[in-house]
């Protein structure tokens, strides 16, 4: 869930703010008598949705934080570079969309993916792809050399 998160967040001390109001919420529900049949399930779903209200809030600010000091090396460097154009490309999804691609990335089965964005499992597989073209139509936009 952590490193779910991580990829749609990036700052970890919001990442970890978010996984306590999670398991705050979880618990609760379990002592309201609420029956979770599939907890891995429900918890990575409480974890998407927060990421994404999270996110929808930070749109709103402007963002100073995301100034890195210099690198020292040049594989770390082109590394990070990668992952800045590639979170770049994300932000500019749909939060459902950024959801869809980083749950893809991750090697979730299609089904697990279904229940997870409420989309139905035949039509998962064409989302992804039209997700994934926009995604790639963004990353030429912003001269990404992969592409």
């Amino acid at each position: 869930m952590f490193r779910f998160a991580q990829k749609i967040v990036v700052n970890e001390d919001a990442v970890k703010d978010i996984l306590q109001e999670v398991f705050i919420y979880y618990y609760q529900k379990l002592d309201n008598g609420h029956e979770i049949h599939n907890p891995k399930s429900w918890l990575l779903r409480a974890t998407i949705n927060k990421c994404i209200d999270h996110t929808k809030r930070q749109k709103k600010l402007i963002k100073i934080d995301n100034i890195n000091p210099i690198m020292v090396k040049e594989d770390i460097f082109e590394i990070h570079q990668t992952e800045m154009i590639v979170n770049q490309a994300l932000d500019k999804l749909k939060p459902k969309e950024k959801a869809l691609a980083i749950l893809y990335s991750e090697g979730l089965p299609y089904l697990e993916i279904s229940q997870l964005t409420d989309i139905k499992y035949s039509s998962v597989g064409k989302t992804i792809s039209r997700t994934l073209k926009k995604l790639k139509i963004i990353l030429k936009k912003l001269n990404y050399e992969m592409y």
